[in-house]
């Protein structure tokens, strides 16, 4: 589990998969000397190797990886149209705003399959993602700064998990 937003031979990074996760699905169905092979390519590039069966898989990932690109594509969309009729807001863009659309670079052809495959898991992951923003929404109208203070310190968390 490793990328950036770009794609294509000029987009290689050394060292990419450096510490990674890689992720074994059902290796029980393959041969072995063929998992063993894999498994030592997979070390030689420095990676974590972990084992799922496809359904978690595809439910983690929808929820690390998949709904972050659709978070990121929809943010993006919603300012780039925003900025048609009023001009002038990229103008205060900085950091915090880059590193959220930096997945809405990545390409549609890479996602629309991914996507495309993994619809039921993306689905439930983007109703709950909905209902989360839906609550910090609804804390904003109520000017409830209290309980929207503690839920941005439990979001806080990430930083135990991921750094």
């Amino acid at each position: 589990m490793a990328g950036t937003e770009y794609s294509g031979p000029t987009a290689a990074i050394p060292k990419l998969f450096d510490g990674k996760c890689c992720v074994f699905c059902e290796a029980e169905k393959s041969a072995p000397d063929a998992v063993e092979l894999a498994l030592k390519l997979y070390q030689s590039l420095g990676m974590r190797i972990t084992q799922l069966n496809g359904e978690e898989h595809d439910l983690h990932t929808a929820y690390v990886s998949h709904i972050s690109h659709i978070a990121s594509f929809a943010l993006a969309l919603t300012v780039l149209e925003k900025e048609q009729e009023e001009g002038r807001i990229f103008e205060l863009a900085s950091g915090g705003f880059s590193s959220t659309v930096r997945l809405a670079k990545s390409s549609p052809e890479t996602w629309i399959p991914i996507f495309r495959q993994n619809r039921d898991n993306v689905l439930d992951v983007l109703d709950e993602f909905i209902n989360t923003v839906s609550r910090f929404r609804t804390l904003l109208i109520k000017k409830d700064f209290d309980t929207f203070h503690e839920l941005m310190g439990k979001a806080n968390d990430i930083q135990r998990i991921i750094g």
